[in-house]
């Protein structure tokens, strides 16, 4: 997936992407062509790994942008996005949030690692964005309802349990998550209007 370039299109090439605008993936006849290729448990891969991407691509936090894009470029770490998830309702905790319930249909819940990209919303109103690792203790992965989808693209259930992330996580407000959203929805239509190989 990585060697194809399509993950870092869009992707300032100072971050270490190919430039351009995110459309160019489906205006540049290369990556049509090899988006097209993918069936879908792959787009849906692709999709939660370039959700990932364009997140650390906007935030205000660098740090958190300088340790993890690299790898996600390269797809040395897995870009796990819950966007598609109704969110769990956060409490808010000192210098951070607590989790707990049940993220169901994540997809790209890689076995060695992952980064989840996870909405904080309280009293019923989204936040902003946390980027979550899937070493914190409190979280574990379970198989989803549909096991090709659990095999095929890794798509299960994050369970958190009275989970505490930290603000250092933060990757940045409501405005972010709803540039997001956006992007999601341009990203999936996109896709979903590729013919199938």
């Amino acid at each position: 997936m990585a060697a194809s370039g399509c993950l870092g299109m869009g992707v300032p090439s100072h971050l270490g992407g190919q430039g351009g605008q995110l459309e160019d993936l489906f205006r540049d006849p290369g990556a049509r062509h090899w988006l097209q290729g993918l069936h879908h448990a792959d787009r849906l891969v692709f999709l939660s790994q370039r959700l990932v991407v364009e997140a650390l691509v906007r935030t205000d936090n660098i740090g958190l942008r300088e340790l993890h894009l690299p790898d996600l470029l390269v797809g040395a770490t897995a870009g796990a996005s819950a966007l598609e998830s109704p969110p769990l309702e956060a409490r808010t905790l000192g210098l951070g949030w607590q989790f707990h319930g049940l993220l169901r249909g994540v997809p790209n819940l890689q076995w060695d690692g992952f980064s989840l990209l996870l909405p904080v919303q309280t009293a019923g109103q989204i936040e902003g964005m946390l980027l979550v690792r899937s070493e914190e203790n409190g979280l574990t992965v379970h198989p989803g309802e549909n096991p090709d989808l659990w095999s095929s693209a890794a798509c299960g259930d994050v369970q958190f349990q009275q989970t505490f992330l930290r603000a250092d996580e933060w990757l940045g407000d409501q405005p972010l998550w709803s540039s997001l959203v956006q992007t999601h929805q341009m990203l999936r239509a996109g896709l979903h209007h590729l013919p199938h190989p």
